[in-house]
This record gives C-alpha cells, sequence and structure tokens, in this order.
C-alpha cells in the first residue's frame, strides 16, 4: 500500500462533527476520514499506519481520552501529527504536549489548523 501520509482523520463522539469537519476539509481539497469511535480509529490506523499525515482528536469521549487515544496512536506511528479539539478545561495526561483547541471552533480556524499541520 502507498505510504502517503497526507490523509486527515477525524475523531469525535459527536457524529455531527464529524459530519461537518470531514465536509469542510473535503470541500478544500483534503482526503478526510471521520470516525466516531476512536478504537475503531485505532484498528485502523494499525492496519493502515502509513496512512494519515494529521489527527483531530475530541478529548472527551466516552471508550477513551484523547490523551490516551495519542498515546496509543504514537505507539502505532509516532510520525503522525495530533491535536486535541475540546470544550473541557480539565486536560490531562498530556504528556505529548499536543496542541489544544477549544470547542466552539469555527470553520476558518479548523482550515488555519490544518493548514498549519498540512504544510
Amino acid at each position: 500500500m502507498k505510504s502517503d501520509y497526507r490523509a486527515i482523520a477525524i475523531v469525535d463522539d459527536d457524529e455531527d462533527i464529524v459530519n461537518l469537519f470531514t465536509d469542510l476539509l473535503r470541500e478544500s481539497g483534503y482526503d478526510v476520514y471521520g470516525f466516531t469511535n476512536p478504537l475503531v480509529l485505532l484498528d485502523y490506523i494499525h492496519h493502515h499506519n502509513n496512512k494519515f499525515r494529521l489527527v483531530l482528536i475530541d478529548y472527551k469521549m466516552p471508550q477513551i481520552t484523547g490523551c490516551e487515544l495519542a498515546n496509543k496512536i504514537t505507539d502505532i506511528n509516532s510520525r503522525i501529527e495530533m491535536v486535541l479539539i475540546t470544550s473541557a478545561n480539565d486536560i490531562v495526561n498530556n504528556n505529548l504536549n499536543l496542541e489544544l483547541f477549544l470547542k466552539p471552533l469555527r470553520m476558518h480556524q479548523l482550515l488555519q489548523i490544518v493548514v498549519k499541520y498540512m504544510n
């Protein structure tokens, strides 16, 4: 399989946010994959570990926190860039020092984040 590291993954337990962010970024020309379950994303990355260059991660999800997910992603492929997008102000275990962006996130802010990490 081609190792391009050009795709973006979005993971958030809110399906509306995943759909909104995915649609906006696809309209802007990006190859985007949306996930509502972080464990499904982990499995996907495990089988396609050269796919993603950037993962946008919600912090508070029922299955696992965003920081825990980021640590697991790093264990699979440490070259994947990640940012946390959250409404929480009680972030713990951000030992990877991921950049934080607070919800609600405006669409131009989302595009600025993606441009920063994809260029």
